[in-house]
C-alpha cells in the first residue's frame, strides 16, 4: 500500500467507502490498538468520511481521549483497498448529530464523527 500525494478523495474511492463494509482502528492512552467494523461509514464530500457512532464502546474511548484513526476498505477479489488517516469531530446532541442520525436510518441517541482525510494510501 502506497502512501498517496493527494488528501483528496477520488470519485472511484468515494464510491469504494460508500459501497463496502469499513474498518475503523485507533488506539488508547496506551497505545493499544482498536480495529473494528462500521457499517455506516459513508463520504461526507472528498475531504470527510463519516459515520454514526451507536456502540459507544472501545473506538468511542479512544476518539474521545483524542486518538487519530485509520479507515479502510477492501476488495478481497481484486485485492484493491484504500486506507485513510484523520482526526475524528464527534457531534454528540448537535444539530448534526440528530440530522445524520435520522439520515442514515440511526436513533436519535446516536452521534455522528466525521473524520478528516489527512491521508491517503492505496
Amino acid at each position: 500500500m502506497k502512501k498517496l500525494e493527494a488528501t483528496t478523495l477520488t470519485a472511484d474511492q468515494q464510491k469504494f467507502f460508500n459501497d463496502a463494509l469499513a474498518f475503523v482502528a485507533s488506539v488508547d492512552k496506551d497505545g493499544n490498538p482498536q480495529v473494528g467494523p462500521k457499517g455506516s461509514v459513508t463520504v461526507l464530500d472528498d475531504k470527510h468520511l463519516v459515520w454514526s457512532e451507536v456502540t459507544f464502546a472501545h473506538l468511542w474511548d479512544n476518539i474521545k481521549a483524542g486518538s487519530k484513526v485509520a479507515i479502510v476498505v477492501a476488495d478481497v477479489p481484486s485485492h484493491t483497498n484504500v486506507r485513510v488517516v484523520g482526526t475524528a469531530t464527534v457531534h454528540e446532541g448537535d444539530d448534526f448529530a440528530k440530522e445524520y442520525a435520522a439520515k442514515v436510518g440511526k436513533p436519535a441517541t446516536a452521534a455522528a464523527v466525521v473524520v478528516e482525510v489527512e491521508e491517503i494510501f492505496a
